[in-house]
C-alpha cells in the first residue's frame, strides 16, 4: 500500500493535476480552468478569422525572438519601426517586438496569418515540456496561465495571455524553435594567401 501511494505521489508532483508536465525549475502559474478555457475559445475565434480579433489583443503584445527572426524580412515599415525588445537569451542579446497600435497590429496579423497559412486550422493545446522550457528560456519573469500552445503543421506558437478587466489579452507570442538558431554565427574562418610584391 506505500509503495502504491509513493507512485500516486510522484506521478501528481511530475505531472501536476491536469497531467500536464511542468520542467523542473520553471516557476509556472496555473489559472482556474474557466479563464483557460474562455482563453481558449478567444483564440480559436481570432484564428478562424483572417481580420484582425481586437477582443485578443490588450495595450501591449510583445512578439517574441524567433518569431520576429522569421516575419522581419518581409515586415513592413509599420512593424520595422515598433519598439524593440532586446532580451538575453543564454548570454546573448536577442530583438523581440513590442507591439500595441493599432496600425501595429494589423500589419502583424496580416504578416502572421500569410506567413502561416496553416493558423486556420491549428490545433490549440497545452504547452508540453519543450515548449514551457523554451519560453521559460526567453523571459525574465514567472509563466502565469493563459498559457496555451497553438499547433500549425511543423509550426507551433507559445501565447501567454494576462487578464485584464476579467478579459483575456494576448502579452506574447512566439514560435517555438531552438534558440540556438538566434545565436550569432562564429565568422568562419579563410585562409588568404598573401601574394609576393616585386618592388
Amino acid at each position: 500500500m506505500k509503495n502504491s501511494m509513493l507512485i500516486v505521489v510522484i506521478v501528481f508532483s511530475v505531472f501536476g493535476i491536469n497531467g500536464q508536465e511542468i520542467p523542473d525549475g520553471v516557476r509556472y502559474k496555473k489559472a482556474p480552468d474557466a479563464v483557460n478555457n474562455a482563453t481558449k475559445a478567444s483564440l480559436e475565434s481570432a484564428l478562424s478569422s483572417d481580420s484582425l480579433p481586437k477582443n485578443v489583443f490588450g495595450d501591449v503584445t510583445v512578439v517574441g525572438p524567433m518569431l520576429w527572426k522569421s516575419l522581419k524580412p518581409s515586415a513592413d515599415k509599420r512593424l520595422q519601426n515598433t519598439m524593440p525588445l532586446i532580451l538575453i537569451v543564454s548570454g546573448q542579446s536577442v530583438e523581440g517586438k513590442r507591439i500595441g497600435s493599432g496600425d501595429e497590429l494589423e500589419a502583424f496579423w496580416k504578416l502572421f496569418r500569410s506567413k502561416y497559412p496553416g493558423l486556420k486550422d491549428g490545433k490549440i493545446r497545452k504547452g508540453n515540456v519543450q515548449e514551457i522550457s523554451y519560453y521559460w528560456a526567453t523571459i525574465p519573469f514567472d509563466i502565469e496561465e493563459p498559457f496555451w500552445v497553438i499547433e500549425a503543421g511543423t509550426d507551433r506558437f507559445i501565447t501567454n495571455f494576462t487578464i485584464n478587466d476579467g478579459k483575456p489579452r494576448l502579452l506574447w507570442i512566439d514560435r517555438v524553435d531552438d534558440l540556438k538558431s538566434l545565436m550569432p554565427k562564429a565568422p568562419s574562418k579563410h585562409i588568404v594567401k598573401r601574394e609576393s610584391v616585386d618592388r
